[in-house]
């Protein structure tokens, strides 16, 4: 907890916390506006009310999302690498895995914060917006759990790119591509496809039903633990130079 916590002053410096906050409120502001403006046509769509009102608007919470993640990212380690300061811990009383772990933890919390924001407007939008009696909270509830488990490897993936290059030009770069080749990818039917963690995170938004998949969700759950423990390994073995 004590490294948790000094953690959060660093992060208060970095611009980290906005930002996530930033595309938390940016996505509640996109549903809200998005559905009001295109509120007939988006009911008269083929669709259940709930399946309208999850997946039609999530193809842009999921561009902000992953854009957010991509920078917070980038910028988590930026500070370590000034002043190289990383390298300097060695010869201080800390421990290298714990700091990697606990800056996944702090991004992990703050984009859940951003989840939780985007999904109170996609609650006030269910509840006056949809037709009466259509709207369920449970489905809600559910969908926003399996975008925030399908965006972890992406995060994940990130936190260890960032951790490895001091500079921030070349994790960004990597994001970026990895959302382009994602996009190309993400109506793939094969399941290989998966093992890219940008697919993965794109499947909720390029689906018609708000049922979440359990293929996507295991394979989401197996990919953050494989870059996470990839990337703690990193922070015990190969030392900053």
């Amino acid at each position: 907890m004590r490294m948790l916590a000094i953690e959060l002053r660093k992060e208060k410096r970095t611009g980290v916390i906005p930002v996530l906050l930033a595309v938390g409120a940016l996505g509640a502001l996109y549903a809200l506006a998005n559905f009001l403006v295109r509120k007939d046509t988006l009911l008269n769509l083929p669709l259940e009310p709930m399946d309208v009102l999850l997946t039609q608007l999530y193809g842009m919470l999921m561009v902000l999302n992953m854009f957010g993640i991509v920078v917070a990212a980038c910028m988590i380690y930026n500070m370590e690498f000034k002043g190289s300061a990383v390298k300097k811990m060695y010869m201080l009383p800390v421990n290298v895995p714990g700091m990697y772990l606990c800056k996944f933890f702090m991004i992990t919390i703050l984009f859940l914060a951003a989840i939780v924001l985007q999904n109170l407007a996609l609650l006030q939008i269910g509840r006056t917006e949809l037709p009466p009696g259509t709207f369920e909270l449970f489905t809600l509830i559910r969908f926003a759990a399996y975008s925030f488990i399908t965006s972890m490897p992406v995060l994940a993936f990130m936190v260890l790119i960032s951790s490895r290059f001091e500079n921030m030009w070349i994790p960004l770069g990597i994001g970026v591509a990895g959302f382009l080749s994602g996009m190309a990818l993400a109506n793939g039917k094969s399941e290989l496809l998966m093992i890219h963690p940008f697919v993965v995170m794109l499947k909720p938004a390029v689906a018609m039903s708000a049922r979440p998949d359990i293929t996507v969700m295991l394979v989401s759950m197996a990919e953050t633990l494989l870059f996470l423990g990839a990337g703690m390994w990193m922070a015990k073995i190969l030392r900053y130079e």
